[in-house]
């Protein structure tokens, strides 16, 4: 059942998230041990739930492990060989915190662009000015940069595509300026013209440099995440008197409600203007 539904996974999912759903299920591999397919009841589930916190399992943590279960699930109703999901009716019983974005400053954003090497600090700035994700901008293209619109096409989460107005931010303007690597199609590139493979590792590598380098000289400065700059962008956005739909659409959000958790970082009277806001339209007649 495994290895076909492996192949389902692979059809229906990036690589990225197959590969999470794969981690996850190994770390509920001892509670499968034995076990008939019907045995994975809503009283399984719960125990795995309860031995869990029991641990010090975040509930972030279970509930993505769980979600691997249930894709399992789901895959074995569509085959008739059971008939209900006992993990969906568990996993919305688990309250999930969401702390709070810690927004990277001016400053800190600052001293990591100085000591960025190569294109590491082009792609930053990419981020602050479009809110596209790390793995959408690695893999951008020359050719998917419409000079006539004003736009930038990417290909998003679960490979959707979403095209992001470059007019905001000075954003066209900052593209166009980017040096190309003649032959080679990539917009951020390093050695020869080849794409950030695995961006992560070097991001974390420059935060590390610019962290020792802070503690040896006196310096404050709080790390970040590369995806805490598309976060900035969204407060950016809707400080600048943008409205929330167009930045719903711009991040590629399925729900207005994922959007919504940026009002928090808004004085009441932006909270009003990002609801009815008319920016979107000015940057055009500008443009």
């Amino acid at each position: 059942m495994l290895t076909a539904w492996g192949v389902q996974l692979e059809r229906s999912v990036g690589p990225k998230t197959a590969t999470r759903y794969l981690v996850s299920l190994k770390q509920l591999a001892p509670w499968f041990d034995g076990r008939a397919l019907a045995d994975i009841d809503g009283r399984l589930v719960a125990e795995i739930i309860r031995e869990r916190q029991r641990k010090g399992v975040t509930n972030a943590t279970i509930k993505r492990d769980l979600g691997a279960l249930s894709s399992i699930m789901n895959f074995a109703i569509l085959q008739s060989w059971i008939e209900t999901n006992p993990v969906l009716p568990k996993l919305a019983l688990v309250p999930e915190r969401r702390d709070p974005i810690m927004l990277p400053s001016d400053r800190d954003i600052a001293l990591v662009l100085e000591r960025a090497p190569g294109m590491v600090g082009a792609m930053i700035t990419a981020a602050l000015k479009t809110g596209a994700r790390e793995d959408e901008l690695a893999k951008a293209k020359r050719s998917e940069l419409d000079h006539t619109r004003k736009q930038l096409t990417v290909i998003g989460k679960r490979n959707k595509i979403r095209v992001i107005d470059l007019v905001p931010f000075e954003g066209y303007e900052f593209f166009t300026a980017l040096p190309a690597f003649v032959g080679k199609p990539f917009l951020f590139w390093h050695d020869k013209g080849e794409p950030y493979a695995s961006f992560a590792p070097t991001f974390n590598k420059l935060m590390n440099r610019v962290e020792a380098w802070a503690k040896a000289n006196g310096v404050e400065f709080r790390r970040f995440r590369f995806h805490h700059l598309r976060h900035r962008h969204a407060v950016d956005w809707l400080k600048s008197g943008r409205d929330i739909y167009s930045l719903q659409g711009r991040l590629g959000h399925t729900s207005i409600k994922t959007t919504e958790m940026y009002l928090e970082y808004l004085t009441p009277e932006e909270v009003q203007v990002a609801k009815f806001g008319t920016a979107a339209k000015r940057d055009r007649e500008s443009a």
